[in-house]
């Protein structure tokens, strides 16, 4: 039966597949497909095997050839689930490609043609390498399911990553050698160097010494506990909360860093058209609950009055700290430019028309959140690992193998 089964797949790729040549072989067949000579020494071709001995080259044919036969299976399963892969996102991963090695389209296929690998094959390789990589993300990845407990164990036992942190920092330090000054005090004289500038502080405040200094390019990492605490939030001028140290009261403003993110605490209304109330009638709606609000009524009972968006609406309409990509482009327009504290004008979005209220705005440090996700990507993927070699271990069980010798 078996040999039956070979010969038909023999005759089916001569008489239905004029690309394959006559010379060509088949060294695996699995399921109803087979894995070529060519697509072996293609992959051999890859590796420098001179000075191996015998060994250990039939040991490396062996490993790709267990590789290929494992794709197979992939291809085979990605195929069962309906898995597929658009000319559009075929071509949007080439441009990604290019762009990543320097090169425009044009350049990155005449590579690959002097490389003497035919364009065509080629895009059919990462046709085949997405849909792998969408079957492992939709059946593993996503299920992967990674616990706080997890995630803290290895926080404490694992030396993490260090990050390219690199941070340009104002101090501000009250000499109070004295010991006159309460917190209170100092946080009033912070306030007053947030709003009017230190130059000013100097003749408004002479009896204290502020002394100012900046430190260019330094590792958040390398800096004191007590500095790194207080970056983790900072208000929207990007100055830290007043903080005593054994220098005297501090305040800590961030001039330059690529670790800093704009959050936003947001609360909206949303309202949708309808064959009874048009637009006019929809912005009439929302500008007479602006009116309202500003007249002292509370926002979030006009929220939970209007309950489109179901989510928030028992929230008072508030969305949380957000951050500018959460959101759709107009959106994040209105969010950004209303100031704190205020009501935007009604704005519509592709989900309907909106009013946005702000009520603050800061700064975080995303240095814990990045180390966080770094964590929850390397126990994930290891899970995924464990996964995947049972699942295709249960592939081979059922599947239909025979490598030709």
């Amino acid at each position: 039966m078996n040999k039956i089964k070979i010969s038909i797949i023999v005759f089916a790729m001569v008489c239905l597949k004029p690309v394959f040549s006559l010379e060509d072989s088949i060294v695996a067949v699995v399921n109803d497909r087979v894995i070529l000579k060519s697509e072996l020494d293609d992959r051999l071709q890859q590796i420098d095997v001179n000075n191996l001995s015998r060994i250990q080259l039939s040991k490396i044919k062996n490993d790709i050839l267990e590789k290929l036969i494992e794709e197979s299976l992939m291809n085979q399963a990605s195929d069962r689930l309906g898995i597929s892969v658009s000319d559009i996102d075929l071509q949007n991963q080439i441009k990604l490609i290019a762009k990543r090695e320097g090169l425009t389209v044009l350049q990155l296929k005449e590579k690959i043609e002097n490389s003497g690998l035919s364009y065509i094959n080629y895009l059919e390789i990462l046709r085949k390498n997405i849909k792998r990589q969408e079957l492992l993300r939709t059946q593993f990845t996503n299920r992967a399911y990674v616990s706080e407990e997890e995630i803290n164990s290895y926080i404490q036992n694992n030396t993490l990553p260090e990050l390219s942190t690199n941070i340009n920092l104002q101090e501000y330090v009250i000499k109070d050698k004295y010991k006159k000054l309460n917190l209170s005090q100092a946080k009033i004289l912070f306030d007053s160097i947030r709003l009017d500038g230190d130059e000013k502080n100097n003749t408004k405040y002479p009896d204290y010494e502020i002394e100012t200094s900046v430190m260019n390019d330094i590792q958040i990492s390398k800096l004191p506990d007590i500095y790194q605490n207080n970056l983790q939030v900072l208000d929207e001028n990007n100055f830290t909360k007043t903080f005593q140290t054994g220098k005297g009261f501090t305040m800590l403003k961030v001039l330059e860093s690529n670790m800093f993110k704009d959050e936003y605490n947001v609360s909206h209304i949303l309202m949708k058209t309808n064959p009874m109330e048009g637009i006019d009638k929809v912005k009439e709606k929302l500008y007479k609950i602006k009116k309202e609000v500003l007249d002292g009524n509370d926002f979030s009972d006009y929220a939970k009055k209007y309950p489109l968006d179901k989510t928030s609406a028992i929230k008072g309409g508030s969305l949380g700290w957000i951050t500018k990509v959460l959101v759709v482009d107009n959106f994040r327009r209105v969010m950004v430019n209303t100031p704190i504290g205020e009501i935007s004008e009604p704005f519509k979005t592709q989900f309907g028309w909106h009013i946005r209220y702000l009520e603050d705005r800061r700064t975080k440090n995303m240095y814990s959140d990045i180390q966080r996700n770094q964590v929850i990507s390397i126990l994930k993927d290891r899970k995924v690992l464990v996964a995947k070699k049972e699942w295709l271990s249960k592939l081979r069980d059922q599947a239909y193998i025979k490598v030709m010798q």
